[in-house]
């Protein structure tokens, strides 16, 4: 019965991708790297993000959980695609209307999709052998494995589809989220550090930070960012560049490191 349900939810998805296909008279992946937005990043990334293969992005410090700056990367990322993205989420909907579209990205491009946590991965799998997507976004609260991981991968690479693994965890060091995958690349994107005695967030002028870190890249190297998030079209401007640096060895950042309760809302 569950894989009935399974194929009826393909099924509409189908006729969803079709009906937006045909209103905006466009096609996705047009283009062989994804751009992030930021220069930087992107030169870094020989272009971009790769297309056809899956991408994990996880949360730092406090956004462990919450999930707001790796939501808000993902975003700004496809903003600058064309097409339906498939949203697939297994707890609540945690996303806000007015925070996509300062990333750009117009929530009625997204097909969003509920799925038991028991079927996500089979749900997810099956998406990405689907074309006509601009790519296919699953919210995970639990590791999808090294086998699981691979199988999604491979589905991507023989659909061409691009999926982005939104990883949580209700502990900030959770060492599931650093388990091994065969991911392409993995992201860790969380707040900015404020320097000692700055004040909250909420009331100090200008755009607010984020720290953006590529823990793994097959086939390249590791690297450490800095961006400020504006509004679309502008997205990303990095303020200083820490690529050469390694990546601090812990999860838990210092007090100063954290942003006040109610700072990281979608």
């Amino acid at each position: 019965m569950a894989r009935t349900q399974d194929n009826d939810t393909v099924a509409v998805l189908r006729a969803q991708i079709l009906r937006l296909e045909r209103r905006s008279g466009v096609l996705a992946h047009d283009a062989a790297r994804l751009a992030c937005g930021a220069t930087e990043i992107d030169t870094h990334l020989c272009g971009g993000l790769e297309q056809g293969t899956t991408h994990e992005v996880m949360g730092r410090g406090a956004d462990t959980s919450l999930g707001y700056y790796p939501t808000r990367w993902i975003a700004t990322i496809l903003s600058r695609t064309t097409g339906p993205v498939a949203w697939i989420y297994t707890g609540c909907l945690n996303l806000l209307a007015e925070g996509l579209f300062q990333a750009g990205l117009s929530p009625d491009r997204l097909i969003c999709l509920h799925a038991a946590p028991d079927r996500v991965l089979s749900m997810t799998e099956d998406i990405l052998r689907e074309t006509g997507l601009a790519a296919v976004v699953t919210d995970f609260d639990r590791s999808p494995g090294l086998t699981a991981s691979r199988r999604l991968r491979l589905a991507a690479e023989g659909s061409g589809q691009t999926a982005f693994l939104l990883r949580r965890a209700s502990r900030m060091d959770d060492t599931a989220l650093l388990h091994p995958t065969a991911s392409s690349t993995r992201w860790r994107v969380g707040p900015a550090p404020y320097p000692a005695g700055s004040a909250p967030v909420a009331f100090r002028p200008g755009r607010p930070r984020m720290r953006v870190e590529l823990l793994r890249h097959r086939g390249g190297r590791a690297g450490e960012w800095i961006v400020e998030t504006e509004h679309a079209p502008d997205h990303l401007a990095v303020v200083s560049s820490l690529a050469d640096r390694p990546v601090a060895p812990t999860w838990i950042a210092p007090p100063a490191s954290l942003p006040a309760a109610g700072d990281a809302r979608p």
